[in-house]
């Protein structure tokens, strides 16, 4: 069972205790060990597989073999902007000196996490979206240097929402561009999710995480009065939108200048044609937008 398996199987409105057999794949690439080799056609293996299976002739799992190309992580030009000028208004007191993403979580700032996580995966060239206490940002980033990436700035005049600043681009980009906000805490790959949205021809992917509600009483199914069915305490599952996205280049274009415009609006505005998709993450992941939240993220970074 792949990754791809796990968040197929998420789409599909599984949940992560459901059975391994509503996700894993029957029909997969593998080799056959038979008299000490394999059988089976190794060279047509695709080259882009890290890991593949060794299975004996009655299909148990013997072993998996690891091919490395030598390389720790690819590096991936792709621009990310992150957006840092909110003002972060349920984080008061915390943030009516400092802004949101400067809070610390775990002995250093809520953006220095998501920048490191960045640089691991290859992404180096960094855009950080500025309004709110912005003169802070920057002097604590400068041009990022000291953190490994090469950090540019889009300043807002005024907010311009969760989307707006992407008009403020002097230079067009000419490839698929990471968005995501200043303010979460994130272990899923970003560099997974491009992939994801070049391979399927994307628009736009959204980073789409599970949220399971349970819903503490008994729920009936009716037909017009009459009772079919009850159910005890059912879990409703549903993808919500995880602040993170990546935009082809159109799309950035697209945006209005020195308009107010959020990223659900831009998401809508393209739609049409199906090719806006989302990204299952069963990762853990932490909106930092109250107090309570922010205890969570410390406690997920730190163990404590």
């Amino acid at each position: 069972m792949t990754d791809g398996d796990v968040r197929r199987a998420l789409l599909e409105g599984h949940g992560l205790d459901s059975p391994a057999d509503a996700a894993y794949n029957t029909d997969y690439m593998k080799l056959v060990e038979k008299d000490g080799g394999f059988s089976g056609q190794v060279s047509r293996l695709r080259p882009d597989l890290k890991e593949i299976p060794v299975v004996d002739l009655n299909g148990r799992l013997l072993c998996v073999e690891q091919r490395s190309d030598g390389q720790t992580r690819p590096d991936r030009p792709n621009t990310v902007v992150i957006m840092a000028g909110g003002k972060g208004l349920r984080l008061r007191p915390l943030t009516e000196e400092t802004p949101k993403p400067l809070l610390h979580v775990g002995g250093k700032p809520i953006l220095q996490h998501i920048i490191h996580s960045l640089r691991g995966e290859g992404f180096t060239d960094i855009v950080l979206a500025i309004n709110y206490l912005g003169e802070q940002i920057e002097e604590f980033f400068q041009d990022g240097f000291r953190f490994g990436v090469n950090i540019r700035y889009l300043k807002e005049d005024r907010a311009l929402g969760t989307a707006g600043a992407l008009s403020l681009f002097r230079d067009a980009p000419s490839s698929p561009v990471v968005v995501m906000n200043g303010d979460i805490i994130l272990s899923s790959s970003i560099g997974k999710m491009l992939d994801y949205h070049e391979e399927n021809l994307a628009t736009i992917t959204v980073g789409a995480k599970v949220v399971e509600t349970i819903i503490p009483y008994g729920v009936m199914t009716t037909n017009g009065r009459v009772i079919e069915g009850i159910e005890e305490k059912p879990t409703r599952r549903d993808l919500v939108n995880a602040g993170v996205y990546v935009l082809n280049p159109e799309v950035v274009a697209s945006v209005t200048p020195d308009q107010v415009t959020d990223m659900p609006q831009l998401i809508v505005e393209n739609l049409k044609g199906g090719k806006a998709l989302a990204f299952p993450l069963h990762e853990t992941w932490a909106d930092l937008g109250s107090p309570q939240q922010l205890k969570r993220a410390h406690e997920l970074l730190v163990g404590e």
